[in-house]
């Protein structure tokens, strides 16, 4: 379940506040209401073709749109109805890289655990603090959507494939080289925080 949060600084500095906004109708792929896909549409140079290689910063994209205390947050298992309490664990999207190529585009999503399978009863999913020690970072996830950059433009529906037994991500040697080398980066500390087409 993904959803939408406000991330605010603790006064005292000790970490940061985050507080649920939305957890119905949020979407972080789809070309028409996928959060990443919007953020990066808002950024694309009017020349933008694939193939392309492209990162885009949550926090730098969240204030370009206008919402700069919002960020992304992946509820890994979220309560359900008439269901005992699952563990707490709650994942949020840091920035995203993608190499869109031949209509399709592999990403790599940087991510910060919050809670990884925690007892649920250690905060409330809706209002909760963390400081940087309590934060696992960086995680990184892999997938690919089923869409590309054309003139400028999304072109094709830019959601994940339906589950199935072929879902793995498969990268060729120019998107492997380009996500290692950003995750590298990234371990190291010297990533830029904003977006760019190398």
């Amino acid at each position: 379940m993904y959803a939408l949060y406000r991330k605010t600084r603790m006064p005292d500095g000790s970490g940061d506040r985050y507080q649920l906004l939305q957890d119905d109708d949020i979407h972080l792929f789809g070309c028409n209401n996928g959060r990443i896909p919007l953020l990066l549409k808002q950024s694309l140079a009017v020349t933008a073709n694939e193939p392309i290689k492209w990162h885009v910063s949550i926090e730098s994209g969240m204030r370009d749109a206008g919402c700069p205390d919002h960020t992304l947050i992946i509820d890994l298992k979220p309560k359900r109805p008439n269901k005992p309490e699952t563990n707490l664990s709650l994942y949020e999207v840091v920035e995203v890289w993608g190499h869109s190529s031949h209509g399709w585009t592999p990403i790599m999503l940087h991510l910060k655990g919050l809670f990884i399978d925690e007892d649920p009863k250690v905060a409330n999913r809706a209002d909760f603090t963390r400081s940087p020690e309590e934060i696992d970072d960086p995680i990184f996830s892999m997938m690919y959507l089923h869409g590309t950059v054309v003139n400028g433009s999304l072109a094709g529906k830019w959601t994940t494939p339906r589950p199935g037994a072929t879902n793995s991500v498969l990268l060729w040697p120019d998107s492997l080289k380009y996500f290692s080398g950003e995750a590298a980066r990234l371990m190291q500390g010297s990533v830029s925080a904003e977006l760019h087409f190398p």
